[in-house]
């Protein structure tokens, strides 16, 4: 996925117009696949209706910044509260998140339409294992309770 890079008020700016469209957002660490192992951490903005990437770099945590956009994108919903209670994950997506709080990867959820989706159609968690390799769970419906038990713990992290 090539990507365009942005500047973090470009990408908000961007981000703003695409709500409610096909648009949605990564956040990665150093080293991630999706920015081709860049050693900066990103904020990544995906319009699959126009099959375009844009990436905010930066050396300093992201997940504060992106957190708002992810809201913006994704819906409330996916995105729960710090004292929202939680269902429990699907057994796949309990591992991945139990080698997660162990500091072992990162996540990534890709919906249907995602332009680095393995399983294009389908909604997938995909987890970058340090140790394990890519580690992943695809559903033909929306997994929410996983997903919010991955965002929780991806915007957890400062």
């Amino acid at each position: 996925m090539k990507l365009i890079p942005l500047t973090f008020e470009e990408l908000t700016t961007r981000a703003r117009h695409l709500a409610g469209g096909q648009a949605h957002l990564h956040t990665t660490v150093p080293g991630c696949a999706l920015t081709d192992g860049d050693a900066r951490r990103a904020i990544v903005l995906e319009d699959t209706s126009a099959g375009a990437a844009y990436a905010f770099f930066d050396d300093e945590p992201i997940e504060q910044r992106a957190k708002p956009l992810a809201v913006l994108l994704h819906g409330a919903d996916s995105v729960p509260g710090d004292d929202e209670a939680l269902q429990p994950p699907s057994p796949a997506v309990q591992r991945m998140a139990d080698r997660f709080e162990a500091g072992r990867g990162h996540f990534h959820i890709l919906n249907p339409a995602c332009l680095a989706n393995p399983q294009p159609g389908r909604w997938t968690i995909l987890f970058e294992d340090q140790e394990l390799g890519t580690l992943q769970s695809s559903t033909d419906t929306r997994p929410l309770n996983d997903i919010r038990v991955v965002e929780r713990l991806i915007y957890a992290r400062r």
